[in-house]
């Protein structure tokens, strides 16, 4: 896993202010590291700690959304062939089904334009049904926001509750993510700031991604909050074959079934590093990653703010892509 050069590599990217600080774990055969690096900001003032909370951005969309609709199709309440419309009449197109929200082939854009001039959640979800699509549905991938919202909303309808009390029912509670949720109700000292805006100011706490702002911190696309210790705790049920603590979360046969796509390198929900390879991997937009290799059982998770101050900072990019290949022991090969 290239266990020190990635250790390397972060301290590195802390010395040219890639990000303020690095929460990571790496889980071997026979190793299992921690680590805990630099700062929640720039001013050297709070370390970051196994008690810091990040805004996980788009790793929601494989924590939450993918776990949960995998589910519902295990329980027979989903099936990947299943039109939106079935479950969702308001939008406009027929012919894309939940499979085509879960490998980004829907023909939907990335994302709403303008999403912050928006009134309020019902606008978004208006807009979203309106919206046009780009490309002929199945026959390219734009990873898109906005299917993610979808399968949220469907998750939503399917068990009629709100998605995040679903996704806390069905994922965090049996995985003991007792430090994960939707507008965490904690000290907001123990979040991780993301990015200063010129509309919202210092977001700390609350949701960075915009449209699942606008959606009240509760989407399948972002909104997830947690520790590094709860996503050990995810990573470790993939290794054990769907099982934590004796629950079983996902059945192995559904596991091994995402390893039957590879649409543009995807799978149902996840990214594939390798199309040769039990590989699963995702980022998010605050500079978050998660790496789980199957063949070998091993796992890599890495949090940080990398939009601290500012987006515009995006040094971590290529960093994160570095330490991905370092853990995977080779170059991406989708």
């Amino acid at each position: 896993m290239y266990n020190t050069e990635i250790f390397e590599l972060f301290n590195q990217a802390l010395k040219q202010k890639a990000t303020p600080g690095i929460s990571y774990s790496l889980h071997g055969v026979k190793t299992f590291e921690k680590h805990y690096l630099g700062f929640k900001t720039y001013q050297d003032l709070d370390i970051v700690s196994e008690d810091s909370i990040y805004d996980l951005a788009s790793l929601t969309k494989v924590i939450a959304t993918t776990t949960r609709i995998l589910q519902l199709i295990e329980s027979k309440q989903l099936s990947l062939h299943d039109p939106v419309i079935k479950y969702l009449p308001k939008f406009h197109y027929s012919n894309i089904k939940i499979e085509n929200l879960l490998l980004h082939n829907s023909g939907l854009p990335a994302d709403l334009n303008n999403v912050m001039t928006f009134l309020d959640k019902d606008a978004v979800i208006r807009a979203i049904y309106d919206t046009n699509l780009i490309y002929k549905t199945g026959q390219n991938m734009i990873y898109s926001d906005l299917n993610f919202i979808l399968l949220g909303m469907i998750i939503e309808k399917i068990d009629g509750e709100a998605f995040d009390q679903s996704i806390t029912n069905n994922i965090l509670k049996p995985l003991k993510m007792n430090n994960s949720g939707f507008n965490l109700d904690k000290n907001p000292r123990l979040f991780v700031p993301t990015e200063k805006s010129k509309l919202r100011g210092q977001i700390q706490a609350i949701v960075h991604d915009e449209t699942a702002y606008k959606l009240n911190g509760i989407s399948g696309n972002a909104g997830l909050f947690a520790t590094l210790n709860d996503l050990d705790n995810f990573c470790q049920m993939y290794l054990n074959g769907g099982s934590f603590g004796g629950r079983k979360i996902l059945k192995e046969d559904t596991i091994a079934q995402l390893f039957d796509f590879n649409f543009v390198g995807r799978t149902l929900g996840w990214q594939r590093w390798n199309k040769n390879d039990h590989t699963l991997w995702h980022t998010g937009f605050t500079g978050t990653s998660i790496a789980i290799d199957l063949d070998k059982n091993t796992y890599f998770v890495c949090l940080t703010n990398r939009v601290f101050p500012t987006r515009e900072n995006k040094k971590w990019l290529p960093i994160r892509r570095l330490a991905i290949g370092l853990f995977f022991q080779e170059p991406e090969l989708i």
